[in-house]
């Protein structure tokens, strides 16, 4: 029989009891049990727990470590997509730079050896054109020189141009797709971090640990509960209340509660009162169908008064 069950059944026979046992004259005494609202720590991922510091009885406080499942696998992705992200940051940078200085050494000697043949194209062209101008040289020669000067000339503009061009980035749609290639791999970074860290697990609230379902060695899948946690404010009283006396009843009222081993009653808040009632009575209610007419009630227990779940307690106001 499980833990909910056992509850269930306790709370049946104490709310027949508590019926059976008020009279008109009685102060009014409603009859419940202690109830815990568990915290049940998962894994959002499958693995094999390799660390779990934490034990039964244990205190926890929020933030402490409970267990981390192996992460060799996204130990090695995080890597690979660190990788990958500087080799995206190197792609980016040399696309945002001109040609590198080897080459552009390379681009200046070619600009100085064609402004050399520039000098001797013109200094042949001045040269010869006198000459063929007097008749001493004849005109296919001074068609040769011009046509070797122009030459020269184009050559001089072609390596200043090529030299300019190596001096700038890369086209902007080139380096659009290096900058969005670059936000991806940070993305990728980012996603295999987060699923590295999803490997290690921490207590969501404080309190103490009431039982551990999986222990070191063993293999989880995600969502299965591997640590029960009692939160500090975890307890409520859970008792039963007639209809005839439901209407004294309010959430936010203070309940006074009674149990073996307390010696001074315990405050308790309401915090819920059912809508409908637990047992149903007959169609036409009668007045003396009425009293089967129960409705529950939860009161949050303060922290620290030494009272346990399925414990149980008196209830009166």
């Amino acid at each position: 029989m499980n833990r909910t069950t056992t509850l269930q059944a306790l709370a049946a026979g104490l709310m027949l009891l508590g019926l059976s046992g008020c009279t008109p004259q009685d102060e009014p005494v409603h009859l419940g049990y202690i109830e815990a609202d568990w915290t049940y720590v998962a894994a959002p991922a499958s693995g094999r727990i390799v660390e779990q510091p934490v034990t039964e009885g244990d205190r926890v406080e929020q933030g402490d470590f409970l267990f981390r499942l192996d992460s060799t696998a996204e130990e090695a992705a995080v890597s690979e997509a660190g990788a990958k992200l500087n080799q995206a940051i190197a792609q980016a940078e040399d696309l945002s730079t001109g040609a590198r200085p080897p080459e552009i050494k390379r681009l200046e000697a070619q600009l100085a050896a064609a402004k050399a043949r520039l000098e001797q194209a013109t200094s042949e062209r001045d040269r010869v054109l006198p000459l063929v101008e007097q008749g001493y040289a004849p005109k296919s020669q001074r068609d040769t020189v011009l046509a070797a000067y122009d030459a020269a000339v184009a050559a001089v503009h072609a390596a200043e141009q090529d030299l300019k061009v190596a001096a700038l980035p890369a086209r902007d749609a080139s380096r659009e797709a290096a900058q969005a290639a670059t936000r991806s791999a940070e993305a990728a970074k980012a996603a295999a971090e987060y699923r590295l860290d999803e490997r290690r697990t921490f207590a969501p609230v404080g309190g103490k640990v009431e039982e551990v379902f999986f222990r070191k060695g063993e293999f989880v899948t995600p969502g299965t509960p591997i640590i029960a946690i009692l939160p500090d404010t975890g307890l409520k009283a859970r008792f039963y209340v007639p209809e005839t006396d439901l209407a004294k009843l309010k959430v936010g009222n203070t309940v006074s509660l009674t149990a073996d081993g307390i010696t001074t009653p315990v405050k308790a808040e309401i915090t819920f009162i059912a809508h409908e009632a637990e047992f149903a009575p007959p169609v036409i209610y009668a007045r003396h169908s009425r009293e089967k007419l129960v409705f529950m009630v939860e009161a949050r227990v303060p922290e620290g008064i030494g009272l346990h779940p399925g414990l149980p307690v008196e209830v009166n106001w």
